[in-house]
């Protein structure tokens, strides 16, 4: 058990933290992978592979790395140099893919240097997700850390509305021809997250319990191995979360489908990001709310029936526009809904993942569970940007089919897991 800090520091720790993600939220939105980064390589490629790769191999890059890490991230007492580290890498990676925009103009080019810097600032980032989550479990208890998530994403979602206007004001510049608008917001994303990683590493880490000593990546290996088996919670929560990761195929394929199919114009990019960012505004609180008095086994379940819903939304365009043909102007605001959907699910995300873990989990043994959980969520994430060959094969409707099939099966695993908000409340007062 860690020690209580005392109250002012909890305050100043939970205040540099929103100010962080706020920070990220906003640059997030700047290059927002479903819409921006998405819509970016859809014109440097017709590959339906590529463009479906984009957002699950970022994600798949920050998770993939991180049960190989956790044994060395494990036995520090204090983490906080790693992520310092981390970050300043990152920033540099973005800044030069700024700047490879702005002069190279073969697409090829353009389209390898992408990927590769790409995956290379989201596997840093994964490096420096252990230790985030490490220090927020150190510095701000568990009945607040909903607060903290939600306030994180409240005020980087009024951001967010900004960043949708720059986004929109950018792509739409007649001076800022292909691909140099989009040079422009990979700048200003790597301007932005550099002093929101210099707020985190601002926060005063208390040293923790030395972690259980793992004096090889095959020990550490065979510990998670045992943890899959024996502990039946852990495997169901994984079942819920693969199912949620594996359901977000079709994320990416909205503005696909309104590029493509609906003939939405570039500036339609901003118009998406404002509806999602508005959406998830206005359900911050209250999903940190929900987390905080009733737990997040409430929140992934209504997470999963949000996603479920967005998914046979789609389907139900899909069919619409195959059997009326409308033509109009107005056809692209027809995925508006989509983009709402999934805003208004984004803040129960962290809520329902890695924050989850926090409450159920011993100090010590923080970076096996949280680096083993991040570790499969990668290859599941990896796999879930096949949606490409999905489509290639069977539709748009047979991707958002499969979608809405997989956040059904989300919400039967998360009903079978114990509330954790009691479960915490058992443990405090035994």
């Amino acid at each position: 058990m860690e020690a209580a800090l005392p109250q002012s520091e909890v305050r100043r720790s939970f205040a540099l933290s929103v100010f962080n993600g706020a920070l990220f939220n906003f640059a997030s939105r700047l290059i927002d992978p479903p819409l921006v980064l998405t819509w970016f390589v859809s014109q440097l490629t017709a590959s339906n592979l590529l463009v479906g790769m984009v957002t699950p191999l970022g994600t798949a890059a920050w998770l993939l790395p991180q049960v190989f890490v956790s044994p060395r991230i494990q036995r520090m007492e204090q983490k906080m140099g790693s992520y310092s580290i981390a970050g300043v890498i990152r920033v540099l990676i973005w800044l030069l893919l700024a700047g490879m925009l702005w002069f190279v103009d073969a697409p090829a080019v353009l389209l390898t240097s992408f990927f590769v810097l790409y995956t290379t600032a989201w596997l840093v980032g994964g490096m420096a997700g252990l230790t985030f989550f490490d220090v927020v479990a150190k510095t701000i208890p568990a009945t607040r850390r909903g607060s903290l998530f939600a306030w994180r994403q409240f005020i980087g979602g009024l951001l967010g509305l900004g960043a949708s206007w720059v986004v929109n004001r950018v792509l739409n510049q007649p001076g800022l021809l292909f691909p140099r608008g989009h040079a422009v917001l990979f700048l200003l994303y790597g301007l932005t997250i550099a002093p929101a990683v210099g707020a985190f590493a601002a926060i005063h880490e208390p040293a923790g319990a030395p972690g259980i000593e793992a004096e090889s990546l095959g020990e550490q290996l065979g510990r998670a191995l045992r943890v899959l088996r024996r502990d039946d919670v852990y495997r169901r929560y994984m079942a819920a979360r693969l199912a949620l990761g594996l359901a977000e195929i079709a994320l990416p394929f909205y503005a696909v489908y309104a590029k493509r199919v609906l003939g939405a114009p570039d500036g339609m990019v901003g118009v998406y990001v404002a509806a999602r960012v508005a959406a998830q505004l206005l359900l911050n609180l209250p999903w940190g709310r929900l987390s905080d008095r009733r737990g997040n086994q409430v929140v992934m379940r209504l997470m999963s029936a949000g996603a479920g819903l967005a998914a046979l939304v789609a389907i139900g365009l899909v069919m619409l526009v195959n059997s009326a043909h409308p033509e109009g102007h107005w056809l692209p605001y027809l995925v508006l809904p989509l983009f709402l959907l999934n805003g208004a699910v984004l803040p129960a995300k962290v809520l329902s993942g890695s924050n989850f873990l926090l409450e159920l989990v011993p100090a010590a043994e923080r970076p096996l569970y949280l680096g083993l959980s991040n570790t499969l969520m990668g290859i599941v994430v990896l796999l879930s940007g096949l949606g490409g060959l999905v489509i290639d094969l069977l539709g748009f409707s047979g991707l958002f089919g499969i979608a809405a099939g997989l956040s059904i099966a989300a919400y039967v695993c998360a009903s079978k897991l114990p509330n954790t908000r009691e479960a915490l409340g058992k443990v405090e007062t035994a």
